[in-house]
């Protein structure tokens, strides 16, 4: 592979296909979500029936976990196979949770929520001007009180310097990935060869970096007050080299 690519700012759009979906399934240890969602269940700041909004849900982990534990769940992604996926999960299980196709920058909802979580890693898709817009999205779709859960692992404090390489295996199949910083703009663009079931494919995606404290003013700009900041799922502080942080802030 070279170092030399481009990814068009509406990548997300049309990357979360099947395989992808299928690849993340296999990659995330059950353990994990498990951990993500007890941090839930501990700083969201309401108790089951309450009513979570999970955006993106992706494939459903975290929203079916959260019905589980009584909460009332709507989960939104735009990715047909993963809302196929979730359904046909939550079909399974006998789960009664809501699932909507939706960009998440243009979140519409007919109730106001307890609480919304955004889980593993999907803030980072957009430029500075949109992750602002995206943040009020959220605090129009809260109560006043309601909860705000983020999830991610492009912070600054988290991710320089980069990595330029990172390779993996997993039962189905392999991930291998290389990686470029762009300085002028603050963005990680990675490219990606997954085999999956003895299939290539090639995916391209980016994120924007910013610091904690950007994020924070965002935060404060889109109506919401900081709780607190963890650098883990079991409430470890924040700080550099942490791996992900977990931003708990509340909605005037």
């Amino acid at each position: 592979m070279t170092t030399h690519f481009s990814i068009p700012s509406d990548w997300y759009q049309t990357f979360f296909t099947d395989p992808v979906i299928r690849f993340w399934d296999a990659a995330v240890p059950a353990a994990a979500t498990e951990a993500d969602v007890a941090f839930v269940v501990r700083h969201v700041g309401a108790s089951p029936p309450a009513t979570l909004l999970d955006v993106p849900c992706g494939s459903g982990r975290h929203a079916l976990a959260l019905t589980r534990a009584g909460f009332t769940v709507t989960g939104v992604d735009l990715s047909e196979a993963a809302l196929g996926r979730a359904s046909a999960f939550a079909h399974a299980a006998g789960l009664a949770v809501r699932f909507i196709r939706s960009d998440m920058l243009n979140l519409e909802v007919d109730t106001l929520s307890d609480g919304l979580v955004c889980l593993g890693n999907s803030f980072g898709y957009f430029e500075p001007g949109l992750s602002h817009q995206l943040l009020r999205q959220f605090a129009a779709a809260l109560r006043a009180g309601g909860r705000l859960i983020l999830d991610t692992s492009i912070c600054a404090e988290s991710v320089l310097p980069i990595v330029a390489e990172r390779n993996f295996s997993f039962p189905e199949g392999s991930y291998e990935q290389e990686i470029t910083y762009d300085p002028r703009q603050s963005i990680i663009q990675t490219r990606a060869q997954l085999i999956i079931d003895g299939e290539r494919h090639e995916l391209r995606y980016r994120h924007f970096v910013m610091t904690s404290g950007e994020l924070l003013r965002s935060l404060r700009a889109a109506g919401f007050n900081l709780l607190a900041l963890y650098g883990d799922a079991q409430d470890g502080a924040f700080a550099p080299g942490s791996p992900r942080l977990l931003l708990v802030a509340v909605k005037d």
